[in-house]
């Protein structure tokens, strides 16, 4: 079953539960295709879902990959909106096949996911420097959607302009309330950033309450060449304390 909503402010919200049908499909392309003939202009697309969407039948399926292939060009912006770790991956992937924007919001951001996707420009995050700090660590907060921009612009200068004076560099990232996410570009620049500064950092510390971001941490934290400890964020000092020994 699909639930559709096409709001005044220009947004179709899609809301899937349980298997889609090609009778949902068959709804979604009629509501679509009606509200651009009727109001000249084409909604950018929310969908709300808890898990990555299923289908009951191969014709189902089908008539899914019908109707992307048949509108990606037109759509300017899809919001994904859920917390699954599937969900959060979806951009990434998406992003290889349409011409849409497309980006993640964790739900309780969901107002967020709304707002950007009825304005016309992408309005993306940025990294704010944490002060009190000493100069051998790099500390920053990650605010909004993060996106390649982001890591071309600011880290990857601001990260080598602290090599010409330290050997090695601490590091704490901050992801809290004001965080919403990665573009699907910033999550390769993160993992090409990560290698290629392997030896460059020491001790790192991770400050969130971001469930999928400490399970990920906790993984990869044996790798770390000088150490990994994740933090919530009501102890922010703590790790402030912990980075600068």
């Amino acid at each position: 079953m699909l639930d559709i909503d096409i709001t005044d402010t220009n947004v179709a919200v899609l809301k899937p539960q349980g298997a889609l049908s090609s009778a949902d499909f068959e709804q979604l392309t009629a509501a679509f295709e009606g509200y651009v003939n009727r109001e000249d202009r084409v909604p950018n697309l929310l969908i709300d879902a808890d898990k990555i969407p299923h289908w009951d039948s191969f014709s189902a399926m089908i008539d899914h990959l019908r109707f992307i292939r048949g509108h990606h060009r037109l759509i300017h912006k899809v919001a994904i909106v859920g917390d699954g770790l599937a969900l959060a991956a979806m951009p990434m992937v998406a992003d290889r096949f349409v011409d849409a924007k497309v980006r993640r919001f964790p739900h309780a951001r969901i107002d967020d996911a709304m707002h950007w996707a009825e304005i016309d420009e992408d309005q993306p995050g940025r990294f704010e420097l944490i002060d009190g700090l000493p100069s051998d660590v790099l500390a920053l907060e990650a605010i909004g959607i993060i996106t390649a921009q982001d890591y071309s612009g600011m880290l990857i200068p601001l990260v080598e302009d602290k090599l010409k004076v330290h050997d090695r560099l601490k590091v704490l990232v901050l992801l809290g309330d004001h965080f919403i996410g990665y573009s699907e570009d910033a999550a390769w620049d993160d993992a090409r950033f990560g290698v290629s500064h392997w030896f460059d950092f020491g001790k790192m510390a991770l400050v969130t309450d971001l469930g999928w971001a400490r399970h990920v941490a906790k993984l990869f934290a044996p790798l770390m060449p000088g150490g990994l400890r994740v933090f919530p964020v009501a102890d922010l000092d703590a790790a402030k304390s912990w980075i600068k020994t």
